[in-house]
């Protein structure tokens, strides 16, 4: 009975696995693939105001927490970003890449690249001047917010958006001096938010843009006869959608030297450069008139070793090493100069530059 049964199990088994479909592969079981490589950029929904006035300000207010409470200073620009990926319905945050420098001025202007304090009765053209990102960026008034027509109407019009709050500029988040050389801020803004809306692209006049702000800031003498044409300042920006980004200019303190038979070479620490390379080094005085301006040091007249940051190993920090006897420090032990500091600008490969002070006493 037992073995019928089996025979039975069997026989079904049989049956069962001889009804299941077999798999036909094509003769030809191989291809290619159209490729292609890019990188995400998608389309931004930002408002820039291109117009950027300096201005020297004889009645700055130092009670005030906008630009008017520096001596110099231009207007602030509040760029507003409300990209948004409407594929996707996302936000999209961007970075700005801010450069600026000194194009020109008259021989009569003395440029100052590290802290200066104006003097309100003195009546020398003297300035210095910094890119600066807000403390607190500006806020925007979405009272009469609107959607765009055609192919924007699933975004935020932003011509229907005007500035509220004025940006706050009482202890920038980042600032670097502006040089003849060369400045480079970088500024992030997040991504806008809904809103009230369940999404993006349902009703886009509900988008709640996000500001970045930033501004020329500095000191100046205001009692001095400026004139329009006295400076000349270059400004660009550049912005890209993109996470947070972590760009600042290194800081360097301020350097102390005395020559003499004791004396030992010079070696300066510009911490955190990441991958970037110290490519030139320059020290800058054009205090009074007669004075040497500008002295740009030759790349072989200094070494650069590269190293892990003490603190930080993910860090690279770059050491310069100018020799004791370096004509340019035997230079700066001149009765005009010596025991007085120098700007010191030091230039990394990615456009960043490091402004510090060199002061050098002449010993026995």
């Amino acid at each position: 009975m037992m073995k019928s049964n089996l025979k039975k199990v069997v026989a079904a088994t049989l049956a069962m696995s001889m009804c299941v479909p077999a798999f036909a592969f094509a003769a030809d079981n191989s291809g290619s693939f159209e490729t292609s490589f890019d990188v995400y950029s998608p389309a931004l929904n930002i408002s820039v105001p291109l117009k950027l006035d300096v201005e020297v300000n004889p009645m700055a207010d130092n009670t005030a927490t906008g630009v008017k409470q520096f001596t110099v200073a231009s207007n602030s620009i509040d760029i507003i970003n409300a990209s948004v990926d409407t594929d996707a319905d996302a936000a999209i945050p961007v970075n700005v890449t801010v450069k600026a420098d000194i194009k020109s001025k008259k021989d009569d202007v003395i440029t100052e690249y590290k802290t200066f304090t104006g003097d309100d009765t003195s009546v020398k053209k003297k300035i210095q001047l910094n890119l600066s990102e807000a403390t607190t960026a500006a806020t925007t008034d979405n009272t009469n917010a609107a959607t765009g027509t055609g192919d924007s109407s699933k975004l935020l019009d932003l011509s229907s958006i005007t500035i509220d709050d004025a940006a706050i500029y009482t202890s920038p988040t980042n600032t670097t001096p502006v040089t003849k050389y060369g400045s480079l801020l970088s500024i992030n803004i997040a991504g806008p938010s809904k809103g009230s809306a369940s999404s993006f692209i349902t009703d886009a006049s509900k988008v709640v843009p996000t500001v970045g702000s930033f501004a020329i800031t500095g000191s100046a003498n205001t009692n001095a006869a400026w004139k329009a044409d006295d400076i000349a300042i270059a400004v660009t920006y550049s912005v890209k959608a993109s996470k947070p980004l972590t760009i600042v200019t290194p800081t360097v303190a301020a350097i102390a030297h005395t020559t003499g038979a004791s004396a030992t070479d010079i070696e300066i620490t510009v911490p955190n450069v990441g991958e970037s390379k110290v490519v030139s080094m320059a020290m800058h005085n054009d205090g009074e008139q007669g004075f040497y301006g500008d002295f740009v040091w030759d790349s072989e007249r200094y070494t650069v070793e590269y190293a892990p940051n003490a603190t930080t190993t993910t860090q690279t920090d770059a050491t310069i090493t100018i020799k004791k006897d370096d004509d340019a420090i035997t230079f700066v032990t001149a009765d005009e100069y010596n025991g007085k500091a120098q700007d010191l600008i030091i230039g990394l490969s990615d456009g960043r530059f490091v402004v510090t002070t060199l002061t050098v006493t002449k010993g026995n």
